[in-house]
């Protein structure tokens, strides 16, 4: 069974018009419904061997989907400190779409982490002039320099400080104790309650560290819970649910923006994206 959900996710990731293996997908969920099943986030290894298997055309699929989010993730960062970040995470950093976009503004360590060591062998391909979705005609420059300063396999929820920033290894850390900016482009897809995933963002930043996430769109009156699965295989959330995961987490609401992350059978897809900065202490200055 695990095999053939599989499969079916791959295909309907990949080919949003692959009609058969949608409607196969949509009943194999249909048996799953509960909420142990349906609701709770995809298992690692699942996920890991999900994104492996189609990882040598993710970077082409999306672009034949008109995929925003990486774009978007960086205008949102840029546009908040225009004079730049110490340091990022790029959480679920696939293939480095997004770490493309914020590569201009992190003056110190880039730091990529993704649950499918094939993702992360192509963006350790990427540098500064080529790869991470670049294309050829637009390379102003022959820098060999990598795009990020540490790639590292691991599921989200188990990331520390220790295990990424840390074991960079590089002159640009600047002593620094925890990121001042965690991006997760698309990646809380994956997710069903955001509570845990986001203590762990939080656990990771510093005071007064931005956060900037998308996710799939969803109404309180299709998700009671606050999220959903959908015959895609992939959650949708409420802006309710994020909201309340991020406060809880420590996090205060930037900003809020209703987006169409990709096309999708022609269609445009219902999303959104979120910019928090994590609460300071109170005895911290302004």
């Amino acid at each position: 069974r695990e095999n053939a959900e599989n499969a079916l996710r791959n295909s309907v990731t990949l080919d949003a018009t692959h009609n058969q293996a949608s409607d196969l997908l949509a009943d194999l969920l249909e048996q799953d419904s509960s909420e142990d099943g349906a609701h709770k986030r995809k298992p690692k290894e699942f996920v890991a061997e999900l994104f492996d298997s189609f990882a040598d055309t993710f970077d082409s699929k999306l672009n034949s989907l008109d995929y925003k989010v990486p774009g978007l993730v960086g205008e949102a960062a840029a546009s908040l400190r225009p004079s730049g970040y110490l340091n990022a995470l790029d959480g679920g950093c696939g293939t480095g779409l997004a770490g493309r976009f914020l590569r201009p503004l992190v003056t110190g360590p880039l730091i990529g982490v993704d649950i499918s060591q094939k993702m992360l062998d192509i963006a350790r391909k990427c540098t500064l002039s080529g790869g991470c979705g670049f294309e050829e005609s637009k390379i102003s420059s022959e820098s060999s320099e990598p795009l990020y300063d540490g790639l590292f396999a691991m599921d989200l929820e188990e990331m520390t400080i220790a295990n990424t920033l840390q074991l960079t290894g590089v002159s640009r850390m600047n002593n620094a104790t925890a990121f001042d900016l965690v991006v997760a482009a698309d990646v809380l897809l994956y997710f069903g309650r955001l509570d845990a995933i986001l203590q762990t963002f939080a656990s990771v930043s510093l005071p007064g560290g931005i956060l900037i996430f998308s996710c799939e769109r969803t109404s309180n009156e299709e998700a009671p819970l606050g999220f959903r699965l959908l015959s895609t295989g992939r959650f949708a959330h409420t802006k309710e649910h994020a909201l309340e995961a991020a406060q809880k987490a420590g996090f205060q609401l930037v900003k809020y923006q209703e987006i169409v992350p990709r096309m999708e059978k022609g269609e445009a897809v219902r999303g959104f994206l979120f910019t928090f900065e994590l609460s300071r202490p109170q005895n911290d200055e302004l």
